[in-house]
């Protein structure tokens, strides 16, 4: 579920070109020496030559120097001299697994450097967790499916193209009908769904928009809400439920809700007995109403945060909340276009990003049921509020790296 206010973004990328043959050489990088305890002044001028001395790292004893011409060159002289302790090029260094999406810098949710005037590392440390788990190269494939309950999915967006395995709708036009389960089709008419889709499965260094945060993952779409207020019905919502656990998903996420109902746990049973791990949104009133399925023992419930840590105004609290998430005024993938990116805010925002951390355990965990899953999830946090479980952060905000670890 998303709070109304929304702000689109129509985003136009273009992809650098590589240099050609004939373009300009590349300046060479600088070269760090540290020279031998008694190499004489002169010695070391003497050395270096037409090379220049552009700054040293005091405490130990280390020169900057700036080549004249190759580094290599430079180097392969003060190695053979005899004078130098060490000589090596100074390398550059980046934030861990970070990608090229050009507004993956927007997502604080997974990397956050007060970037929108929130307070630094109040994130779930995505570049972290994915260099722990081995995903520094961004491979397009090998996560497990995910299931999205939910209005459907722009499936030709450019971050998401190729992402859908298997695509169905629970859905009727009329609310005096019973919807009825079709295979084959889950376009989005709303926007909710192809948003949460994003923030779970988003490609990652594909030079377009953002990432998600199991961009390896396949998705599994079922369509039982839609149109203007992204409504369905209960049998709806369980038909997705059992049709997504029958498809193999792994993990399912639902970032809807509403009132208690014995077919929606017969369905929440269902999926749990197919081993998979179901997340949902902990609801947005902002009190202490318990939402459904979020409410039901077997279901992660998911509250949300800001870009300070702090909870979100709107994010219900109340004892089932398990596990919070960045859910303010997140950027991700929209319906609008197959270019158009969009910042909703919800716990339905919080949902799909606990969601991607459950598959990347699950990925990394390939022996691991559902529960041992949902441990792993629980103690892969960052506690939040009140030491411990509290009502308002659950165990604590997620954290992937803790997750990979």
């Amino acid at each position: 579920m998303s709070r109304i206010a929304r702000t689109l973004a129509l985003t136009a990328v273009v992809c650098g070109l590589a240099a050609s043959p004939a373009a300009a050489a590349e300046p060479q990088p600088n070269v760090l020496v540290k020279f031998k305890p008694g190499a004489a002044s002169s010695q070391v001028t003497g050395l270096l030559g037409a090379a220049q001395r552009v700054g040293s790292i005091d405490r130990l004893g280390v020169t900057v120097v700036r080549p004249a011409g190759s580094a290599k060159a430079l180097i392969a002289a003060l190695e053979r001299s005899g004078l130098v302790a060490y000589a090596e090029v100074d390398r550059q260094m980046r934030v861990l697994a970070t990608p090229d999406d050009p507004r993956f810098s927007e997502l604080y949710g997974l990397h956050n450097t007060g970037q929108s005037g929130g307070a630094a590392d109040a994130d779930i440390d995505a570049p972290e967790g994915w260099d722990a788990a081995g995903l520094g190269s961004f491979p397009a494939s090998g996560g497990v499916k995910v299931g999205i309950v939910d209005t459907g999915i722009r499936a030709s967006h450019e971050d998401l193209s190729g992402k859908v395995a298997d695509c169905a709708r629970a859905y009727s036009l009329l609310p005096i009908l019973p919807p009825t389960l079709r295979e084959g089709s889950c376009n989005d008419d709303n926007g909710h769904g192809t948003h949460v889709a994003g923030t779970i499965a988003a490609k990652a260094d594909n030079g377009r928009g953002v990432a998600g945060v199991a961009f390896n993952s396949p998705l599994a779409i079922c369509k039982a809400l839609g149109g203007p207020l992204g409504s369905g019905s209960t049998s709806g919502v369980a038909q997705c439920i059992t049709w997504l656990a029958d498809r193999g998903a792994k993990v399912i996420s639902m970032s809807l809700g509403g009132g208690a109902s014995a077919t929606l746990e017969d369905a929440v049973e269902y999926a749990v007995g197919r081993d998979a791990l179901l997340v949902a949104a902990a609801g947005n009133d902002g009190d202490a109403t318990l939402n459904y399925p979020a409410a039901y023992a077997q279901v992660v419930s998911v509250a949300a945060t800001d870009d300070r840590d702090a909870r979100a105004s709107f994010s219900n609290a109340n004892d089932d909340v398990e596990i919070a998430a960045p859910g303010v005024n997140v950027l991700s993938t929209y319906n609008s276009s197959n270019t158009s990116y969009a910042s909703l805010s919800g716990t339905s925002m919080a949902t799909p990003h606990v969601a991607g951390v459950a598959a990347n355990i699950r990925g990394r965990n390939a022996g691991f049921s559902w529960t041992q899953a949902r441990a792993k999830l629980q103690a892969s946090v960052d506690d939040k509020g009140p030491a411990g479980r509290d009502p308002q952060f659950g165990f604590g905000r997620v954290n992937l790296a803790k997750a990979a670890s």
